[in-house]
């Protein structure tokens, strides 16, 4: 039997701090339905631990609307919307099969009057949505810049916060080694691509921002 890394036991440890998840057959389904149809399915949920980060800075901000890029099978969205029972979330995927099953998801979980599903290429979709929304969590963009940066930016109200996933490859880019191929998502200069997009939100007017890379040894609370 393989024994579990010495990350899946820390992350064993810190989820079963915090009980049960009651959307983790979601996740199951999610990582099932990708191993069936292959790498390039583009459902790859986010970690359990990090939803459980974005529902409290949900709660500690008392955003009620909110936008998500990359909706999968619904996993992220659920726990989105179940950070605030007064809550909207609008979230986008362009995978129409994604779609049906994520609304199948959404109604068993009796979300379907809080969570709207829009189908389609968030640089289609983004133009068409009114803003503000008080969170925005992209978990669509991958290894270089988005298309949307600029039109997400102008659909978040001023103090509004933008989450983003995904950056678990720019460790790579900057140690300069990896267990994994990114260039097949980005190109050979993928890690050049990941270190100036960073580059960018750092220095970029309209925001203030922070990384929570591996190794930062924070805990967050809310009362």
């Amino acid at each position: 039997m393989t024994q579990p890394s010495d990350s899946e036991r820390l992350s064993s440890f810190v989820l079963g701090l915090y009980g049960e998840d009651p959307y983790a057959h979601v996740y199951r389904a999610s990582e099932e339905h990708r191993e069936s149809h292959g790498e390039q399915c583009g459902v790859y949920p986010s970690s359990p631990l990090s939803m459980r980060l974005v529902s409290l800075l949900i709660r500690a901000t008392a955003a009620k609307r909110i936008l998500e890029i990359g909706c999968g099978l619904g996993y992220s969205a659920l726990h989105l919307a179940a950070a605030d029972p007064d809550g909207s979330v609008d979230t986008i995927d362009r995978f129409p099969q994604h779609v049906s099953l994520a609304l199948e998801n959404v109604s068993a979980a009796g979300f379907s009057q809080r969570i709207r599903i829009l189908k389609g290429e968030a640089d289609n979709v983004l133009p068409t949505l009114s803003g503000p929304y008080d969170l925005v969590y992209d978990d669509g963009w991958f290894v270089q810049e988005p298309a949307y940066l600029e039109t997400m930016l102008d659909l978040i109200r001023p103090g509004g916060l933008l989450v983003m996933s995904n950056w678990f490859p720019l460790q790579d880019a900057v140690l300069g080694h990896s267990d994994i191929d990114w260039s097949g998502f980005s190109g050979p200069d993928w890690a050049d691509r990941i270190q100036a997009y960073a580059r960018k939100l750092a220095t970029h007017p309209r925001l203030h921002l922070a990384f929570a890379l591996p190794r930062l040894g924070l805990a967050v609370k809310t009362k």
